[in-house]
């Protein structure tokens, strides 16, 4: 189940790295844009700092899951690296409990932030008015698969305590996944 589990993720962290990678190429060719409309042609674009900062958002969110899953996340190895393997294994898996805990919360609030943008119709300020819930998207799924990738580095570490948080995830994010708007006896939105 573990392997299956881990096929899974990297497909899921894979699809993610592509996107923030597209990301990345927009947000590169809005700016470079950008700068030359602004400086050469002194005609500045209304659209390009609202579209650099949703891709900016979806580099940072998307991408910290690919680099998490292949461990080049920065790491202060100063203390850690005076105590034994077995301790620096416990201090690590702490540590990505903790990681976990965080990313549960912020996708959890995440759904809820974009629940209240969905039903208040909450658009951005500027000229394109765009239903601000789409860019906000990027937090909880980011932060899903972050923490999907967080419980499987748990999962390799210690196959006792790995099952028992694989299945802590699975379980939390069945209860999470609960409707995000449920309607009241007439049919209409309502806030839960």
């Amino acid at each position: 189940m573990l392997n299956f589990f881990d096929t899974q993720v990297s497909r899921l962290s894979l699809f993610f790295q592509n996107i923030a990678i597209i990301a990345f190429i927009i947000l590169t060719t809005s700016v470079i844009y950008e700068v030359i409309a602004r400086s050469v042609f002194n005609k500045p674009t209304i659209w390009s700092l609202e579209i650099v900062t949703y891709m900016i958002s979806c580099v940072a969110f998307f991408g910290s899951a690919y680099v998490l899953r292949i461990n080049k996340h920065l790491e202060i190895n100063l203390l850690t690296q005076l105590f034994s393997n077995k301790y620096r294994r416990l201090m690590k898996i702490f540590s990505d409990t903790i990681g976990l805990l965080f990313c549960l919360i912020v996708f959890f609030y995440g759904c809820k932030l974009i629940e209240l943008s969905y039903i208040l119709g909450v658009v951005s300020v500027s000229e394109l008015r765009i239903p601000l819930w789409i860019p906000q998207l990027t937090i909880p799924f980011g932060f899903c698969e972050t923490a999907l990738s967080i419980n499987l580095d748990i999962s390799t570490m210690s196959n006792v305590a790995g099952a028992v948080y694989l299945q802590d995830i699975f379980i939390s994010l069945q209860a999470l996944s609960t409707p995000f708007f449920a309607t009241d006896q007439k049919g209409s939105l309502a806030c839960p």
